[in-house]
């Protein structure tokens, strides 16, 4: 936002840059906004009727404090349904059965791009996901030819099921 405007005395633009400068943690939709809005209040004013304006408006710190938690109330206010990651985890757990291979590159998919994962809960849910179906697949690959063939079908049916619940509650438990 360019505070400097001919129209603004000095004391106006001193106090919109310091309001600038207040909301500079804020996005900066709500900062232009907020900026313009005290800006246009200002504009054209007298430096004493500026002066009264101003002390009627308060610190810029107090306004920017209240924007901050304004932006909170808002975000604490929408609601926060766990369906997303429910589906997630049913996907990624019952896709490795249903639609082998590509049901569970969906749940993986899918857990990409939930958008209330952090990335570091998204890489170690992956990961962990990934690293139970080498696992299984490997014993599965390496037990086939023996007389323990069974033992490696077994594997590659239960390894998976079981990571992947961890898998899930993991995610659910993360979804904020």
């Amino acid at each position: 936002m360019n505070t400097h405007d001919p129209a603004q005395g000095k004391l106006a633009s001193e106090y919109l840059k310091e309001l600038d400068t207040a909301l500079a943690a804020s996005p900066r939709a709500v900062r232009d906004d907020i900026v313009s809005d005290i800006a246009g209040e200002l504009r054209g004013l007298s430096e004493t009727d500026a002066r009264e304006r101003i002390a009627r408006l308060g610190d810029p710190r107090a306004i920017a404090a209240d924007a901050v938690a304004e932006q909170r109330t808002e975000a604490d206010a929408r609601p926060v349904t766990k369906a997303y990651p429910t589906v997630t985890a049913v996907v990624l757990t019952a896709g490795w059965y249903l639609v082998p291979f590509f049901g569970w590159v969906a749940g993986l998919i899918m857990i990409g791009v939930g958008e209330r994962w952090t990335g570091s809960v998204k890489r170690t849910a992956i990961l962990a996901s990934v690293a139970g179906a080498v696992v299984s697949s490997a014993a599965f690959i390496l037990l086939r030819g023996m007389d323990y063939g069974i033992v490696g079908l077994v594997i590659l049916l239960v390894v998976p099921l079981i990571t992947n619940i961890f898998v899930s509650s993991y995610l659910r438990a993360r979804w904020s």
